[in-house]
């Protein structure tokens, strides 16, 4: 048997705890929506529906994938498969970028800090279009601020645009 098509075999322990953490998470979600206060009585969908539905899929997530890290599934791949290196200069960027947006929110306003994230987001993935990534990122920031300021009554920061 060649070395090239061994299979690896066993339980990662590694997996398994990863994957009983985000269960533990899920749980913890679902727990913690139950001091979420109630809406009106008339509405299926209250304050508590998406938490659930967050701490349910992770639950869901961490069980499918604690059965993988038992059964194997995943690790039907040859050990001496070459791997690429990690892309250091993206991880920088997406980081920064995330950095960026909850520095900037408070004072630059949801639609230009959302825009900046957006464009650096993008810019970490490997586009060279800055012109076009402002566009959509604005573009696509001041449809979530209206949506949730006007349609969903929640507050963003409007920040530097604050007088438009």
């Amino acid at each position: 048997m060649d070395s090239r098509s061994r299979i690896k075999s066993g339980i990662n322990p590694g997996e398994l705890l990863m994957a009983l953490g985000l269960a533990a998470l899920g749980i913890f979600v679902i727990a913690g929506t139950q001091d979420i206060g109630g809406g009106s009585a008339y509405s299926q969908v209250g304050p508590r529906s998406f938490p659930l539905v967050i701490g349910a899929g992770l639950v869901i997530l961490g069980a499918v994938l604690a059965w993988q890290a038992v059964s194997g599934g995943w690790r039907n791949v040859p050990m001496d498969e070459p791997h690429e290196a990690p892309d250091w200069m993206a991880f920088a960027i997406l980081s920064g970028a995330i950095i960026l947006h909850m520095a900037a929110i408070a004072w630059a306003g949801f639609i230009l800090a959302s825009t900046f994230l957006f464009t650096l987001i993008a810019r970490g993935f490997g586009s060279r279009r800055l012109v076009r990534d402002i566009v959509i990122g604005l573009v696509l920031s001041t449809l979530a601020y209206f949506l949730f300021t006007r349609g969903l009554g929640l507050n963003l920061p409007a920040g530097l645009l604050g007088g438009f």
